[in-house]
């Protein structure tokens, strides 16, 4: 079973399920044009297709309708924010659907209300990086993060290993402040994105703070102020019955300027064209 993600010149993107060989042989690298014959549509949760036995697939098919499919998508298509018909919401971190939004987006569009989480793609500026209590004692076992009591005899229990051990292993939770030119939100990052924010590993941080202090806030304040692309796992959260949006960083990296300005220029071009309309 394979998930993949149609766009066509409407911009408006549907899930796609292949199956069996389908779903082994399939290449969307190259981000081909696809023909489906017989496909079997769901209205569950959104609209939805599903590619039977039955069904005729075809990719990059010698026909009129592809060539002018594909020439849309290499000169606009690509950097279109899609609609989803499909019920997308819930999906992970590495989904192909980009969902690029702004930071103001999160609220206007009241993300994260729903019964699952919201995700988007968005590029922000860190504006603020909370460097107390960032770095914890944690098990050193491969599948235990869980944080170690310090015996003060030389060993570390971890409670839920119920073990103790004669080291630990550093890792991080990181408290950042991102901006972008509408809205800013705090967000949660976890050892992976926290690592990338901040250019070094949990380990290194954690020597470099029981030694050297200074270069230690250096990290940080070098961090400070760096723009990224950000994907965001957005859910309202409640505790002691207070409710609040919780933004957790899934991944982060460079931002691609020559696709952020063809997706700001389509922004701008395509209320022009609405109203020309």
């Amino acid at each position: 079973k394979r998930n993949i993600y149609l766009m066509d010149m409407s911009g408006k993107m549907v899930s796609t399920t292949l199956w069996g060989e389908d779903a082994e042989r399939f290449d969307g690298s190259r981000q081909p044009v696809i023909a489906i014959k017989g496909a079997r549509l769901s209205d569950f949760g959104g609209r939805s297709l599903s590619v039977l036995t039955s069904s005729t697939v075809l990719l990059n098919p010698d026909i009129p309708e592809a060539f002018k499919l594909r020439g849309w998508f290499d000169s606009e298509g690509q950097v279109v924010e899609a609609m989803s018909i499909s019920d997308v919401r819930g999906m992970g971190g590495g989904g192909s659907n980009t969902n690029w939004k702004t930071l103001l987006d999160i609220k206007s569009e009241n993300l994260g209300h729903g019964d699952k989480a919201d995700y988007l793609t968005t590029v922000a500026t860190i504006v603020y990086l909370r460097k107390e209590n960032c770095l914890y004692q944690a098990c050193p076992t491969p599948d235990c993060n869980k944080k170690v009591v310090d015996q003060q005899n030389g060993l570390y229990r971890c409670e839920k290993c119920d073990k103790e051990f004669p080291n630990f292993k550093y890792r991080l939770i990181l408290t950042a402040s991102i901006a972008d030119f509408g809205d800013n939100q705090y967000v949660t990052c976890f050892q992976e994105s926290a690592e990338s924010i901040l250019g070094q590993n949990a380990t290194y941080l954690g020597e470099l703070r029981e030694k050297n202090e200074h270069a230690f806030e250096e990290v940080f304040q070098n961090a400070n102020f760096r723009t990224h692309t950000f994907r965001l796992r957005i859910k309202l959260e409640t505790y002691n019955d207070e409710s609040r949006i919780k933004a957790t960083v899934m991944e982060v990296k460079p931002v691609d300027h020559k696709e952020h300005a063809k997706r700001m220029i389509m922004n701008i071009r395509q209320p022009a064209q609405i109203g020309r309309a």
